[in-house]
């Protein structure tokens, strides 16, 4: 106890010499660490902030690196040259040569998008400059000025740029020293023709230059454009060429086939309905099932043979050996010469339509016979696909077949009559080819196709050609009567 009554106070260990605080040593290395790492963390979000602000002034540059260093480049030598010589005597006079040293040529990072107003900066304070000091030369940034109006305008505007360039460089002569802010360390020598010629034919030739440029660029242009347009076509035309193609194999196809697949499905018919009652017949049918499937695979054989790629000829063959590689095909094509039909086969397709219950009438007038091969073998398709037609749709009635030539045409007519209650015809479906195919065929010569009902109660085709004189198609063809 104390004089006063109260425990004495124990006091701790006296803190270090030099300090005001009784926070250990390691507690002030903690702050000092932590005081360097947010001193650090300011430094990089000041950073960040004003790499933020300047996103407008990088959207407006992006594209144009090379624009932005070349105009950088020329800034950094101009002001280099210039400072080899003593600047003027003051601030301002020193801040004003500079400024227009670095105005002539940071524009140069805008010529792309704006070659004109570049120009007419670049120019400027060019001139300015050569009128202030003439220890400053940076002739340099306003041709390359010159050069990119060339080359992003039109000539007739264009044709301004070595203008302005030559005043430039032949004003300062004119004006001298009067506007100068030093004075120049060498006399002022009078002004020649000759010095004249040089400015307007430096000017003139970076023109040139920036003219030609764009005129090939153009030119690379209009080429690229073109090829573009060339593949374009052609990828139209090798579609068109492939849907034309698998139309005329269509075409083929059911003109060779249909014909003889309906005759078949006839006598399929008709032989089931008579088997029970007559075998023998029925007998009769199927052979000629078989008959017109035969004739169906021929023809079949003979469209492949027609659409393959015959063998390449070999080397010193015969003019006509690519037709005798395609008439020896493989045994699975066929084989042989392929088959021509023409009028003089009209017969053949009356008796096969007969033989199916549909008899046929035939008359020829003219020598159909000795017309042009393509007309005969259009004409022998379309009164196929009629009798086809016939079968198909009106079942067992007679057709009437007419064949005129007169006049430079050639008319085919296929009438049936009506079919009966007794023998109502089938109902075998169609594919809508048959009509288009007797159209084109037709259209290929000139020619109309008209088809629908006639005042009997059945149905009449009736096909035109244009067709040349019997002996001018055998003149064409190289045939003779001798």
């Amino acid at each position: 106890m104390t004089e006063t009554g109260m425990a004495p106070v124990r006091k701790g260990p006296a803190p270090p010499h030099g300090t005001d605080s009784p926070v250990p040593p390691v507690h002030e290395g903690r702050r000092a660490r932590e005081g360097g790492t947010g001193t650090t963390a300011w430094a990089a979000a000041a950073w960040t902030g004003a790499w933020a602000r300047c996103a407008p002034l990088r959207r407006r540059l992006s594209g144009r690196t090379g624009d932005v260093l070349l105009a950088a480049g020329l800034t950094v030598l101009a002001v280099l040259l210039r400072l080899e010589h003593p600047l003027p005597a003051g601030v301002g006079a020193s801040v004003l040569v500079v400024g227009l040293l670095v105005g002539a040529s940071v524009p140069l990072a805008w010529g792309r998008s704006r070659p004109g107003l570049v120009l007419a900066v670049s120019v400027a304070c060019y001139l300015l400059g050569e009128l202030l000091d003439p220890l400053g030369d940076n002739a340099q940034s306003p041709l390359l000025a010159c050069y990119l109006v060339a080359r992003r305008t039109p000539a007739p505007r264009s044709l301004l740029a070595p203008a302005a360039m030559t005043v430039a460089f032949l004003a300062p002569e004119r004006i001298g020293d009067r506007l100068h802010l030093l004075p120049s360390p060498t006399p002022e020598v009078p002004l020649a023709f000759a010095d004249m010629v040089v400015a307007a034919g430096i000017s003139t030739a970076v023109w040139l230059l920036g003219a030609s440029r764009r005129r090939l660029y153009a030119d690379a242009e209009r080429l690229r454009d073109l090829a573009a347009r060339l593949r374009a076509e052609q990828q139209v035309s090798a579609r068109r060429a492939v849907t034309a193609e698998r139309t005329r194999i269509a075409r083929e196809l059911h003109d060779l086939v249909a014909h003889h697949i309906s005759a078949i499905a006839l006598q399929a018919r008709a032989a089931g309905v008579v088997l029970p009652d007559d075998p023998h017949a029925a007998g009769q049918g199927v052979t000629a099932i078989g008959e017109a499937a035969d004739i169906a695979l021929e023809e079949m054989r003979g469209l492949v043979c027609l659409l393959a790629d015959p063998p390449p000829p070999a080397d010193g063959a015969a003019p006509g050996a690519e037709a005798d590689a395609r008439e020896e095909l493989s045994p699975e094509l066929g084989g042989g010469p392929l088959p021509e039909p023409s009028l003089r086969h009209l017969d053949r397709l009356a008796a096969d339509s007969s033989a199916v219950g549909c008899p046929v009438d035939l008359t020829v007038t003219g020598p159909v016979a000795s017309l042009a091969p393509a007309v005969q073998m259009s004409a022998y398709r379309v009164v196929q696909e009629a009798l086809s037609n016939v079968r198909k749709h009106a079942g067992a009635v007679r057709v009437r077949v007419e064949l005129t030539w007169q006049e430079g045409r050639l008319t085919v007519t296929v009438a049936n009559a009506a079919p009966t209650a007794a023998d109502p015809p089938p109902a075998l479906p169609g594919s809508g080819l048959g009509l288009i195919g007797m159209r084109e065929r037709t259209a290929l010569f000139g020619g109309t196709l008209r088809a629908g009902p006639d005042e009997g109660g059945g149905w009449c085709v009736v096909a035109t050609f244009r067709a040349a004189a019997p002996d001018a198609a055998r003149e064409r063809t190289g045939t003779g009567s001798g």
